[in-house]
């Protein structure tokens, strides 16, 4: 290992580029259903309708009622407009509020169904007043308008102030009335359930029209079948403050960056000595979670990196020896995950001060050298 280090310069060289991605263009539900995504201001939402099937779990939400076991129903369920699974298709599932409020939950893992005050953030991102996003009734001026597919291939004519400026392509799905289970105004309205309770038999919607360019907020009976459109969870960010000492240190990424080059993330290291190691050393810019990279710098300081918080992380080694980085907290060593054992017992090594020691914990921002006996795969995951 150590020889590795004083050969530096002598072995030859290539720049490793490796892409980051960050962002999410697409979600799948359970029932492998691909949407679309857009951003939206500070959200991101899904820019088709709910079509999944079953809960998060696996389990089946019932479908197939009747219109008078539909009118009856205080349990999740959801329809497919006139029955036609075309329609669903194109228009997504109708759902009633017991099913979007089901704790199996109906969005896609890492989403959920829109609350009131979620649809009032995306609401005044368009350009509504507060007074007004907290209104009943019709409100706003064009922000319906913003929010609507444009055109009249499935709203009907005129489809008034229809831009879908937003991107978020609002389609009128009609609904399924909870008083009679009637089929209602596919191709002029649109219906979009909250995740909001308002009383112990109704809970908040949107409404858009095919004649209006405004939104309509109300409550709603909670056995209505409704549209649903789910936004992305909000994600938790953490900063991380890296020490390092002046000359050689072995450094790691602890969390999910949007820009992971090292100019970036160590803007007072040496430009142009980041490197990683797979049985040699290569020159690298872009720093990859989970493993280890060696870098240089002037003096001694620290860094603080900001980004999405890791706390399990999958490593691929290699037979021999490895640089890894550790996740977002403090790991102990014997807490590695190692189901194949390829892991050499006593050989995690850190480096400190220009010496080697073994290394009990990794630290979020160090990296340090593991030994292998055959190549496989280890599991780091918060304790």
């Amino acid at each position: 290992m150590i020889q590795y280090i004083k050969h530096l310069y002598a072995v030859s060289l290539f720049v490793l580029m490796v892409p980051v991605i960050w962002g999410q263009d697409t979600v799948t539900d359970i029932d492998g259903n691909v949407y679309q995504t857009v951003q939206i201001g500070d959200q991101l939402w899904m820019k088709e309708n709910l079509k999944v099937t079953h809960y998060n779990n696996g389990d089946e939400i019932p479908t197939g009622y009747s219109n008078d076991d539909w009118a009856n129903l205080s349990t999740g369920a959801y329809a497919v407009y006139d029955d036609n699974e075309s329609n669903a298709n194109t228009y997504g599932n109708l759902y009633n509020w017991y099913a979007v409020d089901d704790s199996r939950a109906i969005a896609p893992e890492g989403w959920h169904v829109s609350t009131d005050d979620e649809i009032k953030e995306l609401e005044m991102y368009l350009g509504m007043s507060q007074e007004e996003a907290d209104s009943w009734g019709w409100r706003g001026t064009d922000e319906g308008g913003k929010l609507k597919e444009a055109g009249t291939a499935h709203w009907a004519s005129p489809n008034t102030g229809a831009t879908n400026e937003s991107g978020f392509t609002a389609l009128p799905g009609g609904s399924r009335f909870y008083n009679d289970g009637i089929y209602q105004n596919m191709g002029g309205l649109g219906y979009f359930w909250s995740s909001s309770e308002d009383d112990s038999n109704y809970a908040w919607t949107r409404l858009l029209s095919y004649n209006f360019s405004g939104i309509h907020r109300g409550n709603y009976n909670k056995r209505s079948g409704f549209s649903v459109r789910c936004v992305k969870d909000d994600t938790e960010t953490g900063t991380i403050l890296v020490p390092y000492s002046s000359g050689w240190n072995i450094v790691g990424l602890p969390l999910d960056v949007e820009d992971a080059s090292y100019s970036i993330l160590f803007p007072e290291s040496i430009e142009g000595t980041l490197y990683s190691f797979n049985g040699g050393y290569n020159l690298a810019t872009i720093v990859t979670n989970g493993e280890g990279y060696w870098l240089r710098f002037n003096e001694e300081g620290s860094t603080t990196i900001t980004g999405i918080p890791i706390n399990e992380l999958t490593i691929s080694l290699n037979e021999g020896w490895n640089l890894i980085s550790g996740i977002s907290t403090p790991l102990d060593i014997t807490a590695i995950q190692d189901p194949d054992g390829i892991i050499i017992a006593g050989t995690a090594y850190g480096f400190a001060l220009g010496g080697y020691s073994n290394a009990e914990i990794l630290e979020p921002g160090k990296g340090y050298w593991v030994r292998a006996n055959s190549s496989g795969n280890i599991i780091l995951i918060s304790e």
